[in-house]
């Protein structure tokens, strides 16, 4: 059963929404990243003096490398040590189902930095704001390692706010004690491990070093670097700090080689203004598909087609039924609106896979199925498995259709899954989000093929998730 903070410890969302706290999942990842940018202007006292505390943490490590002569000398390996962070699995951003830390910068990429770092103050840049910035350039660095790091720098002062909660709650505890001081924490029922609260004021689902409106690229004077770089690179830093249109490796190198660019990027960084997440409207949809889930499965309650006790004969008849609620809500029900957002741009595919598993586990409960997400059989991560006993099992995928990776789900993905969980049944379903059917037909003309050789296949359910105008409005032909 979904279960988040609030509910796990009996408390009302609202009031932990009010303290600022994340009200996360305790079985469900997030999206969202500590982004060390909105720590400059954070109000919480308990914060107050994070990010001062970041800045000199690698301010630190700045002068360090500047004094190291030569590759693992003495310098060189202090500043590798103090860029080593481990993840923190009692974090409320999601939880490690293993329980174990593991390293979020490990000795390997730390030693990557560091090359890096130390090319940085040989070009002549040695702000410490680079840190933050170095994600859109270094390899194996995204916002997931800049969040860990950021977490790993200012744990105290997390552990400090999530005691003051603990006992202004009154929440089920345990003590924990870091640097020689105890801190109360939450204490999870399910498995005695603590939890550590997040403020939703630090959290972004795209950190402020991530994301770059239209602010244009070399602010200088030098008009011939300027367009030297935009024949490169665009002419704005949006441009510049897009994937799609330059690599990791070949802005790095720019930068490297222009340090005047550089210190543009910085300046612009520096300039840009506090965006704290809008979470009463969650624009990406990390957190409200749980409310829409619990709305609409109230409303529109399921009626399973078998009656008696379930079994691998019939469960897979149930598992199909609720796809097809899910499938009516979407498109008879209004609930293909909610796979929008405000501006009217599409959710992520994973925001349809989350309100799916909202609404089937509702379902699911009610007829005593375990619902699985993400279960991993050896092959890789299926989206769900519903399941009864040990060989009453279905597996579900979900994508939409204008994902490039539609027809490998039914080619690969799913069949690998059926022999790896051991199961005789799987749903592909499609979640139609354009007017295209060329990804869908082959799809079907793959499906027709495998089954004229006799061979086992997915069922295939598609959902007309596209926008709907309302009939009113609706254009005449």
């Amino acid at each position: 059963m979904l279960n988040r903070i609030s509910d796990t410890f009996s408390l009302n969302h609202q009031d932990l929404v009010e303290a600022g706290v994340l009200d996360s999942f305790i079985d469900v990842d997030s999206r969202f990243h500590i982004d060390p940018y909105l720590l400059s202007s954070i109000e919480i006292p308990e914060l107050s003096d994070c990010y001062e505390k970041i800045q000199d943490h690698f301010r630190k490590i700045i002068t360090i490398l500047d004094a190291s002569q030569k590759k693992e000398d003495r310098c060189w390996r202090e500043a590798v040590r103090l860029l080593c962070f481990h993840e923190i699995p009692q974090l409320g951003l999601g939880y490690s189902k293993s329980g174990k830390s593991s390293s979020a910068i490990g000795e390997n990429i730390a030693n990557k930095l560091t090359e890096t770092a130390k090319e940085i103050i040989n070009a002549g840049i040695k702000d410490p704001v680079i840190f933050e910035l170095i994600g859109l350039f270094e390899e194996g660095i995204g916002a997931d390692r800049i969040s860990d790091m950021t977490a790993s720098l200012i744990l105290r002062n997390l552990l400090h706010f999530t005691d003051r909660l603990t006992r202004q709650f009154s929440i089920s505890s345990k003590i924990i004690k870091f640097e020689k001081i105890d801190y109360l924490m939450p204490k999870n029922p399910k498995n005695g491990r603590s939890i550590i609260l997040i403020p939703k004021d630090i959290l972004s689902p795209l950190p402020t070093a991530y994301s770059w409106d239209d602010i244009d690229l070399v602010c200088s004077h030098n008009q011939q670097l300027r367009d030297r770089v935009n024949q490169i690179i665009g002419n704005t830093w949006k441009d510049a700090t897009n994937r799609k249109k330059i690599s990791k490796r070949e802005l790095k190198s720019i930068l490297l080689n222009e340090p005047e660019v550089f210190q543009d990027l910085i300046n612009c960084y520096k300039k840009k203004l506090v965006k704290r997440y809008d979470f009463d409207n969650d624009p990406v949809g990390e957190s409200i598909w749980f409310d829409l889930a619990i709305q609409y499965t109230k409303e529109f309650p399921f009626k399973s087609p078998v009656d008696g006790i379930v079994n691998n004969e019939n469960i897979f008849y149930i598992v199909k039924a609720i796809c097809h609620k899910y499938s009516e809500l979407i498109e008879s029900n209004g609930l293909f609106k909610m796979l929008y957002n405000d501006e009217g741009n599409l959710r992520h595919e994973r925001f349809a896979q989350l309100l799916f598993y909202g609404i089937a586990d509702s379902y699911c409960e009610a007829n005593n199925l375990d619902l699985t997400r993400e279960c991993d059989g050896g092959r890789g991560p299926v989206d769900f498995k519903v399941s009864t006993g040990y060989y009453s099992r279905v597996l579900v995928e979900i994508k939409y259709s204008t994902n490039t990776h539609l027809v490998n789900g039914f080619t690969s993905q799913l069949p690998i899954y059926n022999k790896a969980e051991r199961t005789q049944y799987s749903i592909y379903l499609i979640i139609k989000t354009s007017d295209s059917d060329n990804s869908l037909e082959k799809v079907r003309k793959l499906k027709n093929d495998a089954e004229t050789k006799n061979q086992r296949v997915p069922e295939i359910i598609v959902i007309d998730g596209r926008f709907q105008k309302p009939a009113s409005i609706k254009t005449k032909k």
